[in-house]
This record gives structure tokens, sequence and C-alpha cells, in this order.
């Protein structure tokens, strides 16, 4: 049920408010004579709406009660008057009052008043919510962003775009958003990506500019703002994508370099003829090395030399004796 609270100070047209109130099933949650108690109630009451008459007893008129009203609560206020001068509407105006009626007033001009002036706050608190959302989202993004109109000219933008390309939004509000990070040679491009954007989102990666004239490698996300099936605009969002990009290119540069090793590793393959007494191997062309020199050749292997432990027991069978003693063998 609707809450409503009555500033009135003549009685009787406080009472008839009431009638008429009840017989609209809200609920009043308060009659209140002068603006002071008007504002110590609103805390407590929360009322969903205020009916104000502007010429109240006490030192504190309509008008001022619902500017203080309106400092520290969002209620909708509906000023009553018997007063239609020039001065006392725009003096009402300054409080932005979600209506103004005259009195004497009819129940059901009283009560359309009121139902309007829901509605309309109801639907500007919508709005301010939503608005308030979009606001956070942007200006709140971790990412560079920008918000462009239907021509791609710049209306708005957040702190991490002024931060990644160095402009500030005076600087650039309405200028065409290729006219100022696109870099040269990259206008056709840009072209394409705004027509795409148009068409559904876009994702991309490419160059921009930045302030110093200095490109920078950035991941594009661009989206239409569609307002009841009409486009009004497109949302972007830079991603500084430097690292990545240095990461890809030290990748580059790791792959080719074992690429080039690979290609100069010599490989031995096929059938290799070794005599069966000396063990030397006969090459291609028929003359014959110990294996040692032909692996060398045909291969990028060194070689050390050691003694096995079997010909350490045939040709120095001293010395094996003693490294077996000693339970090095």
């Amino acid at each position: 049920m609707t809450k409503i609270l009555i500033v009135e100070d003549e009685r009787m047209i406080a009472e008839d408010i009431k009638y008429i109130l009840n017989h609209y099933n809200y609920e009043i949650v308060g009659i209140f004579k002068n603006g002071k108690d008007a504002i110590d109630s609103v805390s407590k009451k929360k009322p969903d709406i205020i009916l104000m008459d502007i010429m109240l007893e006490g030192d504190i008129n309509g008008i001022d009660t619902g500017r203080i009203i309106l400092k520290d609560h969002d209620i909708p206020i509906i000023f009553l008057t018997a007063f239609a001068d020039t001065e006392t509407v725009e003096s009402a105006k300054n409080v932005t009052p979600y209506g103004y009626i005259l009195k004497p007033f009819e129940q059901a001009e009283l009560y359309a008043a009121i139902e309007i002036a829901l509605i309309k706050h109801n639907t500007e608190k919508k709005l301010y919510e939503s608005n308030a959302q979009f606001e956070s989202m942007f200006l709140g993004n971790p990412e560079p962003c920008v918000y462009l109109n239907n021509d791609f000219e710049i209306v708005d933008i957040n702190p991490k775009f002024k931060e990644l390309f160095g402009f500030s939004l005076i600087d650039i509000k309405d200028k065409k958003i290729n006219s100022v990070i696109i870099p040269d040679g990259y206008n056709e491009e840009a072209a394409e990506l705004n027509n795409d954007t148009l068409d559904g989102y876009v994702y991309f990666d490419t160059l921009r500019k930045k302030n110093d004239g200095n490109l920078i490698p950035v991941s594009i996300s661009a989206a239409p703002i569609i307002i009841k099936g009409e486009p009004r605009g497109s949302f972007v969002i830079y991603k500084d994508i430097s690292k990545r990009k240095k990461v890809e290119e030290e990748r580059k540069k790791l792959i080719k370099k074992l690429q080039k090793t690979l290609d100069e590793i010599k490989t031995l393959e096929g059938l290799i003829p070794i005599c069966s007494h000396c063990k030397k191997i006969r090459d291609d062309s028929g003359y014959w090395s110990n294996v040692e020199q032909y692996i060398s050749k045909h291969s990028n292997i060194d070689f050390s030399h050691g003694i096995c432990p079997d010909c350490l027991e045939k040709y120095y069978p001293k010395q094996y004796l003693k490294m077996k003693k000693n339970g090095k063998i």
C-alpha cells in the first residue's frame, strides 16, 4: 500500500485530503501543520510520496521544507497551493516537484497527480540505477574503454583509456576515434572494424597510436549499443597486449633457434659396414676408418677416452687388482 505524508496547516483541507486518500486505499502515515515537524518525521515514517502545502505556518514554508527533505531523501513531492502566480510557480520549480495542484481540487485530480508522480518517480529511479550501473562498469572497468556515438565520435572515455593512450576527454571529445588513435596505414582496417561493430560483436588484435605517437599492440573488443532495436553508438574496450606480444616474439625466436639447431644436427642411419675383427667402418668411398673417426665425421659427437673393466683387467692386471681391492670396480 502506498504511504503518503500530508503537510497542510489548514485542518479542514487536511481532513479533506485524508478522506480522499482513504477512498483510494492509500495509507496516511502522518499529517503535519509545519515544515519542521514534517522534516523530523520523514526518516521514521518513510512515506512513498509527500503532499506539501506551499504556505505553511511557522518559519519554514513548503518550498524550503521540500528542499531540506530532498537533500537526504529520494521522495516525490506534490505541492498544493491556492496561488498560481509566476513567482510562486518559479520558486516551486527549483525543488523539482512531481506535481503542482491548485486549490480547490477534485478527488480525481488529486488521485491522478499521485499516480502519475509515483510512476514518474519509479521510472526515474530505474533509469538512475541503470545509469549508475553503466557508469560504474564504464568508469571502474580495469581496461581502457571509450563510448562512441553512431558517427564513431568520442562521447566519453574512462580513466584507464587516459592512462593507456595519454588523452584526456577534453582533448578528444566529439572527435572521430579514427582521427585520434589510428596509426598511418591502418585507416582501411579501422573503417572495416567500425562497420563490423555496427553489425555485432568484434574482437581483433592490432596496433593503435598513443598521444606521444608511439604504437602499442592492443586487443579490441567492441559491440553496438542497442536501444529499442536501434543502434545508439558503440562501446569499445582496449586491452594492452604488449607483454603477450613480447612473450610470443620470444617464443618465435626460441622455436627458430631450436629449428636451426635441429637442422645442423647430423644423424647416422642405414646399414654401416664394420669389420668383425678390428671394428673399423667402411665409408661410402670405400675407405676404412676407425669408429671414432667415422662417427665424428657424420655427427656432432665428440669422444672422450677411458678403459673399460675388461680391458683394464687384460692389459693392466696390477692396476685392475688394486682398484678392485679399493672398491673402485
